[in-house]
């Protein structure tokens, strides 16, 4: 059950790629009044629309959460899972569960990065690939397809294994979690997605759009960690006065 998890985070992890790739391409194209997409959709809404999602998508900070999001996927419940079956296996002081607990989940979370490691790498060569594919349809432009697939890599190797620790309790989790809210925030403050010298409607959009996402996922991750602190006060301490079992 273990493996078909993985196997199918990994293979969802492909699929995303490859939508989130193509999709990627088309917004360009349908965004840029020198394609024959594009062209007669310049000055619409549809054409101004195209070009909010070009920014959004087509951004360091968007392709690096694919691949955070794929590991998180791809991780998911395996230290949880681990921890719980350990839990309820001590002998004699009930405190000994949750210590073999953790054990466990430490071992089952290393198969989780692992995993998440994985799936971030697919996501981001099957992205590239499928942005590359369609731009030879709506550019009728060159490739550079094997260049990102190979640093898809490193890249996301690091990100996917990001996501799957995302999903740990405590500060590790926190941080993690926060990986793609600060990278956004980042981006936007040093490289904003300000294509033309004048600030036009869809840049205000699109910067808008990438502050409140990244407010909203800071403000997720540390409810999260602050909820996941207030239960471990509220469970430790009797678990760790219990009385040995008959």
């Amino acid at each position: 059950m273990k493996i078909a998890t993985g196997r199918a985070g990994v293979a969802v992890a492909a699929a995303s790629g490859a939508v989130f790739g193509a999709a990627t391409s088309l917004a360009n194209a349908l965004s840029s009044p020198y394609s024959r997409l594009g062209a007669p959709l310049t000055g619409t809404v549809p054409g101004r629309t195209a070009k909010v999602l070009s920014l959004l998508l087509d951004a360091g900070w968007s392709w690096a959460a694919l691949a955070v999001l794929a590991g998180a996927g791809a991780g998911a419940g395996l230290g949880v899972a681990g921890s719980v079956r350990g839990a309820g296996t001590g002998t004699g002081l009930r405190a000994a569960g949750p210590a073999r607990g953790a054990v466990a989940g430490a071992g089952l979370g290393i198969v989780g990065l692992v995993r998440g490691a994985a799936a971030g790498v697919v996501s981001l060569a099957v992205a590239s690939t499928a942005y590359y594919a369609m731009d030879t349809v709506v550019f009728d432009g060159g490739t550079d397809t094997l260049l990102w697939v190979m640093v898809s890599v490193p890249f996301g190797s690091v990100l996917g294994a990001i996501g799957a620790a995302a999903r740990r309790p405590g500060a590790v989790g926190l941080l993690a979690a926060l990986t793609v809210p600060a990278g956004a925030a980042a981006q936007m403050l040093l490289i904003p997605p300000r294509p033309h010298l004048t600030v036009t409607a869809f840049i205000v959009v699109a910067e808008t759009v990438v502050w409140a996402g990244a407010a909203l996922g800071t403000a997720l991750a540390v409810r999260r960690f602050l909820l996941q602190r207030r239960t471990s006060r509220t469970t430790t301490p009797a678990d760790a006065t219990a009385l040995p079992t008959p």
